[in-house]
């Protein structure tokens, strides 16, 4: 797997020491990819690059809702997530959602 940075923790991916069991690869075959698509209604969906971790406490299906999102306190705050490129191939791929310039919202 390609190392990538987690838009929720901020961690690299080969710094992540925990990672799935066997079980929990079979439960959850979008991790294959390290994307996650997180939905809030009216708005197109955005992607999520995560780590095994981050990934596991959303307790992903299809896609995640952007209060689940929220719940992870992410560093990239949901504003900030790049939308999801459905118009090319291999849209799961994380090396083409890079870390985005902002990640947190002005207070």
């Amino acid at each position: 797997m390609t190392r990538f940075r987690c838009f929720a923790c901020g961690q690299f991916t080969d710094e992540v020491k925990d990672g799935p069991t066997p079980e929990e690869v079979d439960q959850a075959f979008r991790w294959q990819t390290g994307v996650l698509e997180v939905w809030q209604d009216g708005f197109y969906p955005k992607a999520a690059v995560v780590c095994w971790k981050c990934f596991w406490k959303t307790e992903p299906d299809m896609w995640i809702s952007e209060r689940q999102w929220r719940a992870l306190n992410p560093i990239v705050s949901w504003l900030y997530l790049p939308l999801i490129k459905d118009n090319i191939q291999n849209i799961w791929e994380p090396q083409l959602y890079p870390w985005p310039p902002v990640v947190r919202c002005p207070h």
